[in-house]
């Protein structure tokens, strides 16, 4: 957690995203940390990222048991087309 913030270099903040280049954070247990390129989100944002994240894992998921049935489903009607197609011919043949 970030206590608190020293900047070392151009910041550019956007709605609820920081975007930092260089900068010193000083963590809660006392730690300084020298960071480079990074890009901090408030809370608000983070919680909504996971929430967004973890619905697209069950999307994906769920989209992933679908995509199994289709090829089954598409093999059996087009079985079935064949040979009614097959039939038609061949009675039409005659």
């Amino acid at each position: 957690m970030v206590l608190a913030l020293v900047l070392a270099g151009p910041v550019r903040a956007e709605d609820e995203v920081l975007d930092v280049e260089r900068a010193t954070v000083t963590l809660q247990d006392g730690r300084v940390v020298e960071v480079s390129e990074g890009c901090w989100l408030s809370t608000r944002a983070c919680l909504d990222t996971a929430r967004e994240v973890r619905r697209l894992q069950v999307e994906n998921e769920e989209l992933r048991q679908h995509a199994g049935d289709a090829p089954l489903v598409k093999v059996l009607v087009a079985l079935a087309l064949g040979a009614g197609l097959g039939f038609t011919v061949a009675k039409l043949a005659r």
